[in-house]
């Protein structure tokens, strides 16, 4: 069972978190499009931009509302109350000409799945009643607890479980998608990913989970597993899932802002089978700002890159190995410096998910680092907040003055 792309891919988060709200108040609301018509346009240049991958916001029908410190919010798809394919950010109709458009321009299509947990006052078909064998408070879970767990499936359950495979190989036959992005998998046990990609109608091209838990919680699987040391449960889950899985440890590094701190990640792992199966990123819709709305600000923020560190941050995992991803708003909206000239960097270099480097940061401080393609070669040299000056042979491809230069073997 292989999910982890062809260690060329480069991928695109498709969505922030203030897209779309129940009360019409996302930045996306009461437009004359949905966002997956508007993604469907942009198709082209999302491809000509040297996306590979684009991974979409969940697809099921949410309706919930939340409340809190005068903000206010629901239906972003993560609190979903049917397998309906109408949700907010578009019909099922629009998602499969998405699908189709992006497959037509060279872009799969992976898709956000949460089956960790479901709005059980809303439920209109599949009907499990509650409390009651199909939740983790009447019956079982396999992982831990979303907040207070009142809300989480129990997966181990036939019935929830079948319906789940049900409506990831709906996603698959009707609409065409090529993997999954899970989220909360520390909330189920690694091996449903595993049955589930086994158990759905086609084989997926890629497949990554969000296991994000700095402390090992006890009802964490991982933890009962692998102890107390994050990067030992993050590569325990990747392993027993069959899955790709987020660099959380790089993640970690860079919002130290330090650019000496940038080798700590699973990315620079000595095994080849670790750095290409770890995607790399700066942000995303929970960690970083979004586009500000009237509902929610800047959106999460929950654990965001420095402003001032995000330029660095994506210059390092778009020149080195694992398979990067970029946030949506860092360039569609705020034009983060150097992302499309990285990108164009790596492709012309052949840097791959599990390219070889030799890390140079010692002899020169900060980050530095020369980074080889799929055939051994010396192709890319990248400085950050580094003395370093690629040797002879090398020229300079790109910069942000003061920050990172890269470099191509010419």
């Amino acid at each position: 069972m292989s999910t982890t792309g062809n260690g060329n891919d480069i991928l695109l988060q498709g969505f922030h978190w203030n897209l779309t709200k129940t009360q019409g108040t996302g930045t996306f609301d009461n437009k004359s499009l949905s966002w997956y018509t508007e993604l469907t346009r942009l198709a082209p240049k999302i491809s000509a931009d040297g996306f590979t991958m684009i991974y979409l916001p969940p697809p099921w029908s949410d309706d919930s509302e939340w409340y809190g410190h005068g903000k206010h919010g629901g239906g972003e798809g993560y609190y979903w109350h049917d397998f309906d394919l109408n949700s907010r950010y578009g019909s099922k109709e629009e998602l499969k000409l998405l699908v189709a458009e992006m497959h037509r321009h060279g872009v799969k299509v992976i898709i956000d799945i949460v089956i960790n947990h479901r709005d059980r006052t809303r439920m209109q078909k599949d009907i499990w009643p509650y409390p009651g064998e199909a939740w983790r408070t009447a019956g079982d879970d396999s992982g831990g607890r979303f907040m207070d767990g009142s809300a989480d499936l129990n997966l181990t359950n036939p019935t929830v479980y079948t319906r789940i495979q049900q409506a990831l190989s709906e996603l698959q036959t009707d609409v065409g998608v090529d993997g999954w992005r899970w989220d909360f998998v520390w909330g189920f046990d690694p091996q449903e990913v595993r049955s589930l990609i086994l158990d759905t109608k086609h084989a997926e091209y890629f497949s990554v989970g969000e296991y994000w838990q700095d402390r090992a919680h006890g009802d964490d699987p991982m933890a009962e597993r692998y102890g107390a040391n994050e990067k030992l449960r993050i590569l325990g889950w990747m392993r027993e899932s069959g899955s790709a899985v987020f660099d959380i440890c790089l993640k970690r590094a860079i919002n130290t802002g330090v650019a000496s701190n940038l080798s700590r990640g699973i990315n620079t792992s000595v095994a080849p089978v670790e750095r290409s199966s770890v995607v790399t990123f700066v942000d995303n819709h929970d960690t970083g700002a979004s586009p500000e709305c009237q509902a929610n600000n800047f959106g999460q923020r929950a654990w965001e890159c420095s402003p001032d560190f995000k330029s660095r941050a994506y210059a390092f995992i778009l020149s080195m190995p694992g398979l990067p991803m970029v946030y949506w708003p860092d360039l569609y909206d705020w034009n983060v410096p150097g992302i499309l000239e990285l990108i164009r960097a790596r492709k012309l270099a052949d840097i791959t998910a599990a390219s070889e480097y030799t890390d140079l940061s010692s002899s020169y401080g900060g980050f530095a680092a020369i980074v080889r393609n799929q055939r051994g070669e010396d192709s890319l040299a990248i400085a950050i907040d580094s003395a370093f000056v690629a040797p002879p042979g090398f020229t300079l491809f790109a910069k942000h003055e003061n920050e990172w230069a890269v470099y191509l073997k010419s």
